[in-house]
């Protein structure tokens, strides 16, 4: 009987661990950001996202899944990001950015 109930425990123990993957898969969901693509180059106030140019708000911030308050220089090119945009003066700015992990690339973008 205890091994049926270790067994049972086993099976649920695992089945939250993935819920809670799953829910912080979600929170990178599409309608979290609306926009994403892969940094082509990256400057102090600007950066080109597949072959985009943006000017970064000064107050932009950036968002990792294990660091909300990451810091914008550890944007690299060739990163995938997903950002919000706003308009400051009839200028559109980028204010956030979140890092797209490299396991979850397609779900953004398919793969050659």
């Amino acid at each position: 009987m205890n091994k049926i109930k270790l067994v049972i425990a086993i099976f649920f123990a695992s089945w939250l661990f993935s819920a809670s993957l799953l829910a912080q898969s979600t929170s990178w969901s599409f309608g979290t950001f609306g926009n994403f693509g892969v940094i082509d180059k990256i400057s102090n106030n600007s950066i080109f996202i597949d072959d985009m140019k943006f000017r970064i708000s000064p107050t932009a911030k950036f968002s990792t899944i294990n660091n909300s308050d990451a810091s914008i220089s550890l944007l690299k090119k060739k990163q995938m990001v997903g950002f919000t945009t706003i308009i400051i003066n009839s200028r559109l700015l980028i204010d956030h950015f979140w890092l797209i992990p490299d396991n979850e690339r397609g779900l953004y973008r398919p793969q050659p």
